[in-house]
């Protein structure tokens, strides 16, 4: 009875209904979700396709996958052990020059034929599934999650963690595996959010304020329900926060815990997302003139140093981050904003005007207000009594991000900025509080007794106050906000193709291979030929088409989608099909015919 007694006392109950509230939302939300984004289709593939990052024409003769299995991880240990044997051997012979073993020349044949655009034939659905889930002889492979990032722009972590859930469910797509890992995500932030303002932000009424508020909000939801690496990423950015304000609490002194949570909140933050390092160098800025002020010289060199030695530790882990950023594609848009030295302030209002729209439902003069709030008080106290440095540790960091990103990414759209959700609500409720507790020291009356609720209780009239904030938060940002983003509804989940259908993708010469984006509707097809507009014949040379079977033609919904059904029906001689469905997709036309 007494350990019971016990348990109930450490449990934090009024956190806990919080997160059970959050949960729940997430989990109502998430299981509306209907389709999905082709970067969450993407994010499938990354994680779980083996050795191929994205879907390509055909199949070829020898593949990333055959090299792996010849000079690479194997399958095994043993294998691995036995190529590495056979690689020595083979640089040896060669004079150990690496470009000039058969090493090199057979990874190169190896990646051109899974990056081929050019070759067009016919592929079973099973190929499509195979993309987005993990196949029985794959799973836990992270030497193939480590190489598709390669070929992509995003570090490894996410991906690693999406495949790591996959493979316990081998051979099998769901929404769920990429909303399960956000969801963990989510609410370990509101933890540390909680965590964070209770220890160091005000107490424990400003953090059950603000953990309340954002769990229940549109931008807190959306970001769930993207399956992409903007949840953990927003973990990671709130994780940060959190341990350079304890290590301000403790003075700046850098022991052997803190260092090392402030390596692995860092490190993984930038395994997460490259921008991370955006909100990095800021809070690092901050945190330095914050210890120049103090004269805390040798504490500052040392938290440089650790800093520095992440860095290196972070890119002997990802080296490949060096031409993602300065040989990318999208690393080179990043810097060409950067050497053209182009500022654009429509790009910062976009942005803003965004955050304003999922946290606030629209309301942005709610930010605006508090920003005026705070200059007021500011030139009223003159700066004192007022926690500035914690204050600029939290939130010029976020506006340094924000700006940054609103120049360099290369869409302007919510998912940039996801990550600085919570620290705007933290914002708003901590200027709310400034603003009260000034007006109780003013108020203050000597005359009443202590531990009743009056003006000279701080205490007291701060909860009823704080509670009033909280109230006119939730109703502006939760009650009246926008349905939560990434929703989709009548997406690919609500697709459903009949036995015996063949499908034809058509693309537009030239363009990139789009089908991936289908590739849940595609997996239900007995077999798939993706080809651009003027190869199509040579996918129509090998097709029969017999009585029963249902041919699906999808075409991108740019193109001219009559002519070319036109063109279609001809070339596969189902002139007298008759068109059944059409379904219409963010980027094609999907025509079901049959008989």
């Amino acid at each position: 009875m007494k350990v019971r007694k016990n348990i109930c006392k450490k449990v934090n109950w009024k956190l806990a209904v919080l997160l059970l509230l959050s949960l729940a939302t997430m989990l109502y939300y998430g299981n509306q979700k209907e389709g999905y984004h082709v970067d969450e289709i993407y994010s499938y593939g990354l994680a779980n396709s083996e050795y191929l990052p994205f879907m390509h024409f055909g199949e070829q003769e020898y593949s990333v996958k055959d090299w792996m299995l010849e000079y690479g991880a194997g399958e095994s240990l043993w294998m691995l052990a036995g190529n590495l044997v056979k690689d020595f051997q083979i640089l040896k012979e060669c004079g150990f020059q690496p470009k000039e073993s058969r090493i090199y020349q057979d990874y190169l044949i190896a990646q051109e034929n899974s990056a081929d655009t050019k070759t067009t034939s016919w592929v079973s659905g099973q190929a499509y599934m195979d993309y987005v889930a993990v196949s029985e002889n794959n799973t836990f492979n992270y030497a193939s999650v480590y190489y598709n990032q390669r070929g992509d722009v995003h570090p490894p972590l996410y991906y690693i963690l999406l495949h790591t859930i996959c493979s316990v469910f081998p051979g099998t797509f769901s929404k769920w595996f990429g909303l399960a890992l956000n969801i963990a995500a989510m609410l370990l932030t509101l933890i540390f959010l909680y965590r964070m303002c209770r220890d160091y932000l005000g107490g424990e009424t400003i953090a059950l304020v603000v953990t309340g508020v954002y769990g229940l909000s549109a931008g807190f939801v959306s970001t769930a329900l993207f399956l992409r690496m903007y949840a953990l990423l927003t973990f990671m950015t709130v994780v940060c926060c959190h341990i350079h304000l304890k290590i301000a609490e403790e003075q700046f002194v850098l022991k052997g815990g803190n260092r090392w949570k402030l390596v692995l909140a860092v490190l993984g933050g930038f395994l997460t997302h490259y921008y991370f390092v955006l909100y990095a160098f800021g809070i690092a800025v901050v945190s330095c003139i914050w210890m120049l002020a103090r004269k805390k010289w040798k504490e500052m060199i040392g938290y440089i140093l650790t800093l520095a030695g992440t860095a290196v530790l972070g890119l002997c882990i990802w080296p490949f981050a060096l031409k993602h950023v300065f040989r990318g594609y999208r690393g080179l848009e990043s810097l060409n904003v950067v050497l053209n030295r182009e500022f654009y302030f429509e790009k910062i209002q976009i942005m803003f005007e965004d955050a304003a729209d999922w946290l606030l439902a629209g309301q942005g003069w709610v930010l605006i207000l508090c920003f005026l709030a705070l200059m007021l008080l500011f030139l009223w106290k003159k700066g004192r009594s007022l926690p500035l440095a914690k204050g600029a540790l939290v939130v010029l960091p976020i506006v340094f991000y924000t700006v940054a990103v609103a120049q360099l990414a290369p869409f302007l759209t919510a998912r940039y900025i996801m990550c600085t959700y919570p620290f705007w609500y933290l914002f708003i409720v901590g200027t709310a509080a400034l603003v009260l507790r000034q007006g109780w020291e003013r108020l203050k009356s000597p005359e009443e007794k202590p531990g009743k609720p009056g003006f000279g209780n701080q205490t007291g009239w701060k909860t009823v106050g704080m509670a009033a904030v909280g109230v006119l938060l939730f109703a502006v940002s939760c009650v009246f906000m926008r349905t939560p983003d990434h929703l989709r509804l009548g997406g690919q989940e609500t697709v459903v193709i009949p036995e015996n259908t063949d499908c034809v993708y058509v693309l537009e010469d030239g363009d990139w291979n789009q089908s991936a984006i289908d590739s849940t509707i595609l997996a239900q097809c007995r077999s798939v030929g993706v080809a651009y507009r003027s190869d199509t014949g040579r996918l129509a040379e090998s097709y029969e088409y017999q009585d029963g079977d249902y041919l699906m033609i999808a075409i991108q919904s740019e193109m001219d989608i009559d002519a070319v059904l036109l063109q279609m029906k001809s070339l596969f001689a189902v002139e007298d099909l008759v068109e059944v469905r059409r379904e219409w997709g963010d980027t094609s036309v999907r025509v079901l015919l049959h008989r």
